[in-house]
Parts: structure tokens; C-alpha cells; sequence
């Protein structure tokens, strides 16, 4: 294929620049015509300017300019990225920007980026290193406090479901050393606290390797005295006054407190029964959110054949009931099916209930012959990324409830 492209235009200028710079970048100029054409002894030239972009705790984006020189020239990029002790991922594109996904949080990455032609020659390899975020644990809370202890808890951070990790936690007052202790649980109970005392309490998340998270912090202060739990006089006399008055509260009240005791009771257990839902670990290979678990197909199907393969797995087509779910589903930067489909001129989900709410493209559905719907990667809003296409081929998402 030529690299220049403008010898025939009749007022041409810099064409000895652009030979210049083709013979730097290891090419040769061919004939009288001043033609530069690509040799197999050519240094083809690597991308330029890898870069990491962005990062969190399971993705990384990363991007880089054209090579010099390959404006004209047909090529793609190879793109090979991994940790230490495992096998490189390798995946292709001809864009100048990547995303890389399912990354180990806390983990250092190894990326590579080569310049690949149509008839597969290499250039070099443009290398970088990132280490994505180890995410610090979530919503401490002081749950109770007395003279000389006090109990904090917090919520494991998203993404280490699968990933071998403890918590330091530090806690001190002011003019005092720092007492520094670890767990693997989600809560612990400081002890040998002073009375009256104000304490800043820290925790972080804690590798296997070391590596720690940011810290979040709290703080809290022990009760100075408990007058219940001293032996006097008015403590007695005043235990005494309040069981003559429980003893005084009629029947009618005792009721009304037992049948209030009732409802809350029912409503804990309720709570207990969707807090389960919530806390239930997906399978390998699925993904978590709220109380459903999603398997995303690395190989493409027609709309029946996706929700086959959906329904051998216990699950089926996914279907969209929020904004939230939306935005979770487009997160998977893959153009994929969902439980969508037109019977009869009409858009109905896979379990025959019709739309109450969608996401549609501007412009969509446009076409009376269209009866899948896609998730479409090319829309830049996620809540407008619907779009209706034949039942041919596509990646597909399943759903099926997390029950307890």
C-alpha cells in the first residue's frame, strides 16, 4: 500500500519532508515517481506514547498516538497485559485506546503495545507498568461504646470477594503510642480504653503481599462513668422505683408493647431475609449486583441461541428493571443481547411482561424487521443505548436471582 499519497496532485509542497521522515522511520522511496512503499527490511515503527489514562480497582484504561509515518498504511494493535505469575492476556484493536477489565485489585500490570500489519509484522514493543487501586474498607461505624471498650465494624470493600486480604486496624488518643492490631473480619472490639477519652480509630485494607489500602478513619469517646454499674444507695433506690412502675403499667399497655415487640420482630426477620440476598456470593464466572447474579458470554449467539445457553445454566436473558441495572449491564463495554423481543408488533421482555421503562437510542427502534434488542457500545449516553437488530449473532448477558 503507498505511503504517499499526494504525488499526483499538481501544486504538491513538503514531498522531500515526507520522504525525509519515511526514510528515518526505516522506509525506502521506490522509483522516479517518488512513490515510498513499505519493505519487509523496513523498521516498522511501535505506537507512540503509551499512557495510562485511568484506574480503578478492577480496570485501567490505557491509549497511545499512531506511529509516524502509517496514516495510509492498513494495521491494528496487539495488546498484551498481565501480573506477575500469571499468563498474558492478549487481545487486538484498531482503535488508540483500550480498556482493560476483570483486573486484580492491588495488583501491579504489566502492559505491552505493538504495531501489528495485515500481513502480521511486528514493530517493537511499547511497554508501561500500573498497579490498580486496592479499595479501602467500607462504611466504619462505631456500633457501641462504654468506660473502657468500645465495638467498630465496616463493610468489605467491592471487588475482593475473591482476593486473600486482612485489615490493620490503629487506634490511640492523643499523647499516646499508636496500638496497631489486625483481622480478617469485618468488626473488633478495642478494649483496655481510658475512661472519658476521645480515640482516632484507622483501618485499611491489607494484601497478602503487604500492599495496603488508604486509610478511613473515625473517631469516638468512652464513657466517662456508668452510674448503673456502681454500688450506691441511689442506684438501689432507683432500680427499686422502676419495678414498682413496671409493676403499675396496666394489661392494655403490655399489649400494645407485645404487639409492637410482634411487628418489629417481623420486620428484623424480613430485613434478615434480603440482607441474606444481598450477602450471597455469586458463582465463579458471575457478576454481583443487588440481588441478582450476571454471566457475560465471551463467544457470540443468535437471540434464541443466547437464551438457550442462558436457560441450561439455571438463568435467562437478562431483563432491565432500572436505571441503576442499566448502567451496570452497559458497564460491560460488550455489545450484548438482552431478554428483549418483538412477538406480534409488540416489545415484550422474555417473561411476556411488556416495557415499562427503556433505554432506546435516538431514533430507535426504526426498523419494523428488527426483533432482538442490543446494549450498543457505539451510544454515548448509557441510558440511551438500546437499539433493535436482527436476531443474528451477539454476545449475551444472563440474570438469575442470589437466593440465600
Amino acid at each position: 500500500m503507498l505511503i504517499c499519497s499526494q504525488c499526483a496532485e499538481t501544486n504538491h509542497k513538503g514531498h522531500d519532508t515526507i520522504l525525509h521522515e519515511i526514510k528515518k522511520a526505516g522506509r525506502q522511496s521506490c522509483d522516479g515517481n517518488q512513490h515510498a512503499m513499505l519493505s519487509s527490511d523496513d523498521v516498522l515503527p511501535a505506537p507512540d506514547q503509551l499512557t495510562v489514562d485511568s484506574m480503578d480497582n478492577t480496570s485501567a484504561a490505557v491509549s497511545w498516538r499512531q506511529p509516524p509515518g502509517l496514516d495510509q498504511t492498513q494495521n491494528h494493535y496487539q495488546i498484551s497485559y498481565h501480573c506477575p505469575g500469571t499468563e498474558p492476556h492478549i487481545t487486538t484493536t484498531s482503535s488508540h485506546s483500550i480498556t482493560l477489565s476483570d483486573l486484580k485489585p492491588g495488583t501491579e500490570y504489566s502492559v505491552t503495545v505493538c504495531t501489528v500489519l495485515e500481513n502480521g509484522k511486528q514493530s517493537q514493543l511499547a511497554l508501561t507498568t500500573f498497579t490498580t487501586v486496592l479499595p479501602a474498607p467500607d462504611q466504619l461505624t462505631v456500633d457501641s461504646v462504654d468506660t473502657t471498650s468500645a465495638a467498630v465494624s465496616w463493610s468489605q470493600p467491592p471487588g475482593l470477594d475473591q482476593t486473600q486480604h486482612h485489615y490493620q486496624i490503629s487506634y490511640h488518643c492523643p499523647g499516646t503510642e499508636r496500638h496497631i492490631t489486625t483481622t480478617s473480619s469485618h468488626s473488633i472490639t478495642l478494649s483496655d480504653l481510658q475512661r472519658g477519652t476521645q480515640y482516632s480509630v484507622t483501618v485499611c485494607t491489607v494484601l497478602e503481599n503487604g500492599k495496603q489500602s488508604q486509610l478511613v478513619s473515625t473517631t469516638l469517646n468512652t464513657v466517662h462513668f456508668q452510674w448503673w454499674k456502681r454500688p450506691s444507695r441511689v442506684a438501689a433506690v432507683c432500680v427499686l422505683l422502676a419495678v414498682i412502675l413496671g409493676l403499675l403499667e396496666s394489661y392494655a399497655e403490655i399489649d400494645q408493647l407485645q404487639n409492637s415487640l410482634n411487628t418489629r420482630t417481623t420486620e428484623r426477620d424480613q430485613l434478615k431475609t434480603r440482607l441474606r440476598f444481598y450477602e450471597k456470593p455469586c458463582l465463579d464466572g458471575w457478576w454481583k449486583f443487588g440481588t441478582s447474579c450476571y454471566y457475560v458470554s465471551s463467544t457470540m449467539e443468535t437471540g434464541r441461541g443466547g437464551q438457550k445457553e442462558c436457560r441450561a445454566m439455571g438463568a435467562d436473558d437478562v431483563i432491565i428493571n432500572s436505571r441503576e441495572e442499566q448502567i451496570f449491564i452497559n458497564g460491560f463495554k460488550k455489545n450484548v443481547w438482552i431478554g428483549a423481543l418483538k412477538l406480534d408488533g409488540i416489545w415484550k421482555w422474555v417473561d411476556n411482561t411488556p416495557f415499562n421503562t427503556t433505554y432506546w437510542m435516538e431514533g430507535e427502534p426504526n426498523n419494523l424487521n428488527d426483533k432482538c434488542v442490543e446494549i450498543s457500545q457505539t451510544a454515548s449516553d448509557p441510558l440511551k443505548s438500546w437499539k433493535a437488530v436482527p436476531c443474528t449473532s451477539n454476545y449475551w448477558v444472563c440474570e438469575k436471582p442470589s437466593t440465600p
